[in-house]
C-alpha cells in the first residue's frame, strides 16, 4: 500500500530518472538494506505490490522489492524540511515553499519549519514577478513594499488574488488544496482547460513531467500562467464509477514501463459508456493503487470482484498554452 502522506507521485519509470530530484540528509533519510549488502538512503516516495520508488540525491529510482532485505523508516518532520532545503538551494521556492508547509503540518509547532515557509512566499512572489528580471531588481521590488510601508504578505497574497484571476481568465480554471494535491474547482464551459477535456474535480498530479504533490493552489497557478505565450503538458486523475454488466467491463489492459494502460475498450462497454477512453492509465481501483501490479491480479480484481460496480482512477494529460 502506498504510504498516505510521503512522497512525490510520478508519471513512468522514465520520469524517474528524468527529475532532478532534491538531495537528502542522511541524517533523516529512510535506509534501504538490499540483498547484496549495499545500504541506500533517501526517500520512500511510493511503495507497489513488486517495487518501491526512492528519491535520491541522484533522481527517483525504482528498486524491486525481491531485492530488498529490509526498510528502516524515518518519518519527522525534518525529512520534509531537508527536501525543502534542498529546493530552496536550486532556487526553486514553490517546491520549497510546499515542503515547509509539509513539515510544519506534520508539526504545528516547528518554528524552523514557519520560519522558512515565511521567507520562501516572499521570495517565491518576488521571484515569479513580472516585470524586474535580475535577482536585483527582485529583491529592489520587495525592498520598496517595505519603504512604502506596505507588508510583504500583504503585496504577496494581492500577487496570489491577481494569479488566481489570470488563470481564470486564460485557462477558464480555479484551483482548490485538499490534502496534498491541488484539485480543479472550476472550469469554465469553453475555456482552454475544458475543451482539453478538464474538468471539475479532477486532481492535478503533474506538469511537464515534475510532480504537483504537496504545492499550493497558488504555486501551481503561478506555474500555469508564467512564462507567457508558451505551452506545457498538464496530468491528471479522473475517477469513473463503472456498473458491471455480465461480469465484464469492456475493456482490454496491457502493462508497460508507466503501469497498467487501456489498450481497448468497447464502444457499448460498461466502462467505455463510463468515460473511460483508449490510452487512460488506471492508477487505482477501488483505492487500491493498481501501478505496475501483474497485470493478472489487476485482471482478477476486476473480474472476481463481487461488487455491482468498480471505482476507477485513470490518469491522462492535455496540452495547454500560457496566454
Amino acid at each position: 500500500m502506498k504510504r498516505v502522506y510521503r512522497g512525490i507521485f510520478f508519471i513512468s519509470l522514465t520520469v524517474f530518472f528524468l527529475i532532478s530530484a532534491p538531495v537528502l540528509s542522511p541524517v533523516f533519510a529512510d535506509t534501504i538494506l538490499l540483498k547484496n549488502q549495499k545500504m541506500l538512503k533517501g526517500l520512500v516516495v511510493e511503495k507497489h505490490a513488486d517495487r518501491l520508488i526512492l528519491s535520491t540525491e541522484k533522481g527517483e529510482i525504482p528498486i524491486l522489492l525481491s531485492g530488498v532485505v529490509s526498510i528502516k523508516y524515518d518519518d519527522s518532520e525534518q525529512n520534509f524540511m531537508q527536501v525543502g532545503r534542498a529546493y530552496e538551494a536550486k532556487n526553486k521556492y514553490g517546491e520549497a515553499l510546499a515542503y515547509y508547509d509539509k513539515a510544519l503540518e506534520i508539526n504545528p509547532n516547528f518554528d524552523e519549519a514557519r520560519k522558512a515557509g515565511s521567507a520562501m512566499r516572499s521570495r517565491f512572489w518576488a521571484q515569479s514577478t513580472e516585470g524586474p528580471q535580475s535577482e536585483m531588481d527582485k529583491q529592489q521590488a520587495i525592498y520598496d513594499i517595505w519603504g512604502q510601508g506596505r507588508s510583504p504578505e500583504i503585496a504577496v497574497k494581492k500577487k496570489m488574488s491577481e494569479d488566481v484571476k489570470k488563470l481564470s481568465e486564460n485557462l477558464g480554471l480555479t484551483l482548490i488544496k485538499k490534502g496534498d494535491w491541488v484539485y480543479v474547482k472550476e472550469s469554465r464551459q469553453k475555456g482552454d482547460a475544458a475543451l482539453a477535456g478538464i474538468r471539475r474535480n479532477d486532481r492535478l498530479v503533474g506538469m511537464d513531467a515534475d510532480s504537483l504533490r504537496y504545492l499550493g493552489a497558488e504555486v501551481v497557478a503561478k506555474k500555469m500562467i508564467a512564462p507567457r505565450y508558451s505551452s506545457f503538458v498538464l496530468e491528471y486523475e479522473r475517477q469513473y464509477r463503472i456498473e458491471k454488466k455480465s461480469g465484464s467491463l469492456g475493456l482490454e489492459l496491457n502493462l508497460d514501463s508507466e503501469g497498467i494502460v487501456v489498450t481497448k475498450a468497447v464502444l457499448n462497454g460498461a466502462a467505455a459508456q463510463a468515460g473511460v477512453r483508449v490510452g487512460d492509465r488506471v492508477e487505482q481501483i477501488n483505492g487500491e493503487s493498481m501501478r505496475y501490479t501483474p497485470l493478472g491480479r489487476v485482471m482478477s480484481i476486476i473480474n472476481d470482484s463481487k461488487q455491482s460496480s468498480l471505482v476507477l482512477s485513470v490518469r491522462r494529460s492535455a496540452m495547454l498554452t500560457r496566454r
